[in-house]
């Protein structure tokens, strides 16, 4: 009862190696087998000596074929290798060369098996050891993948997918750069990376590109000290070691504003070649293209679209910053005064929000800005909590009480996501309640 208990655990620990992927697994198997096969000789002694000489003689039998074994190839032994050395197989090499061996050897090996009481899942497993193992090349694994619409996340995400594909590279993105303040706005992004931003915007001290033509690409073989400056890599959260940039800019003619075509690499070369070149030239025009069609067919629905529900867009904000483990707070804005400054006129009323939305997304840095109400604006702000505090107080002031445009100044109240936080109403809620002890006290308020 032992042996088979061993031959039962021994079936185990191969299924478990495959689903798991853990190598140590299969050791344990082989053990369990060897532990297996000493009992079942230890049995045959036993009775072997139990048995009277007279019954000891038994007729010649024919030499027992290999193939009965299961010894379906023999080798010769390498020169360099030792008694007992074996070559090292990983979990995935040892599924891979299973299935290179053929279904035909396993059902042979299987059966052969059956009859020496080893299990066909056994059987695989010895015909994957002997078996030439080959390494299988790891897929690339997407962690962001985002647009700033659904339209563009439709078309330009698929291509911007294919062309990280064609060249290796580790992110590629489509920004806009706006330059009064200078400014950069992600449009659509696809990296391996989760540091790399979603969507947003971020400023910058200087521009990534100057002076160039469009449609033409612009390759830095250097990232660093003499080549190209890490801080210009403001699409990540986190400065990133990657070696190689090229930046080709496009220019639509439906927009006024510049657009970037920038992909990034961690290799150190890949992106100098004249077919690399030619390749960002003609995804280039392909985005250029697609950007003036998406913004003349789609300008007329967005005009007739309503408004997307505020909760929509914290449940989306919410799940996004815990599916990457990154933090996020929610801060309502209130200008104070605003129905008196806005006067009697709803053309006033629109104006005004225009000049506060503008200041808002001037000063908001690292964050999204959307329209919550008549005069209130919600920031999301994916920076750390630790610097929620200063962030929020530059908020409250860059809208002075003595400022013409914005007199009486504005209330903040912000709330940072928690895990107690279960859905989008949790949120809005606290935060709103910060908004209201805001405009009581006149200071700005950030709940715990």
């Amino acid at each position: 009862m032992l042996r088979v208990l061993f031959i039962i655990l021994a079936v185990v620990s191969i299924a478990l190696a495959i689903v798991l992927g853990q190598p140590m697994l299969y050791l344990l198997a082989l053990a369990l087998l060897i532990g297996a096969g000493l009992l079942v000789t230890m049995n045959m002694r036993r009775r072997h000596k139990d048995v009277p000489e007279t019954f000891m003689q038994a007729p010649e039998q024919p030499d027992e074929d290999l193939a009965s074994l299961g010894i379906l190839d023999i080798k010769p032994k390498g020169a360099g290798e030792e008694d007992g050395e074996t070559t090292p197989q990983t979990a995935s090499d040892i599924e891979e060369t299973a299935e290179d061996a053929g279904e035909a050897e396993v059902v042979e090996t299987a059966t052969k098996a059956k009859d020496r009481s080893v299990s066909p899942t056994a059987a695989q497993a010895h015909v994957a050891g002997v078996s030439k193992a080959r390494q299988r090349r790891p897929r690339a694994r997407i962690m962001v993948s985002e647009a700033s619409s659904e339209t563009k996340a439709d078309v330009l995400i698929p291509a911007l997918r294919s062309l990280r594909a064609s060249l290796d590279a580790y992110t590629v993105c489509l920004l806009r750069q706006e330059d009064v303040p200078l400014r950069y706005e992600v449009e659509v992004m696809v990296s391996q990376n989760s540091y790399a931003r979603g969507g947003g915007t971020y400023s910058a001290k200087e521009p990534m590109l100057s002076g160039h033509k469009a449609l033409v690409p612009v390759v830095y073989p250097r990232v660093g000290p003499n080549g190209f400056p890490k801080a210009k890599l403001g699409y990540y959260h986190e400065p990133i070691n990657v070696r190689q940039v090229a930046i080709v800019p496009v220019i639509p003619k439906q927009y006024d504003d510049l657009f970037l075509l920038v992909v990034d690499t961690v290799n150190e070369d890949g992106l100098e070649a004249a077919s690399v070149r030619v390749l960002l030239e003609q995804y280039a025009r392909l985005a250029t293209t697609i950007l003036d069609t998406i913004d003349t067919s789609a300008s007329a629905d967005e005009e007739s679209e309503e408004p997307r529900p505020r909760r929509e867009i914290i449940a989306d904000e919410m799940e996004q910053a815990r599916s990457l483990s990154h933090p996020l707070s929610l801060a309502l804005v209130y200008l104070n005064r605003g129905e008196a400054l806005s006067g009697d006129g709803l053309a006033d009323v629109d104006d005004l929000e225009d000049l506060f939305s503008d200041r808002l997304r001037s000063v908001a840095l690292d964050a999204r800005v959307e329209r919550f109400g008549e005069l209130t604006y919600g920031i999301f702000y994916h920076g750390s909590h630790e610097s929620l505090a200063d962030w929020a107080s530059g908020i409250k002031e860059a809208f002075p009480e003595e400022d013409d445009s914005f007199e009486g100044g504005v209330s903040v109240g912000v709330a940072p996501l928690q895990d107690r936080h279960e859905g989008a109403d949790q949120l809005r809620s606290e935060a709103t309640a910060a908004l209201q002890e805001s405009f009581q006290s006149g200071e700005c308020v950030i709940v715990g």
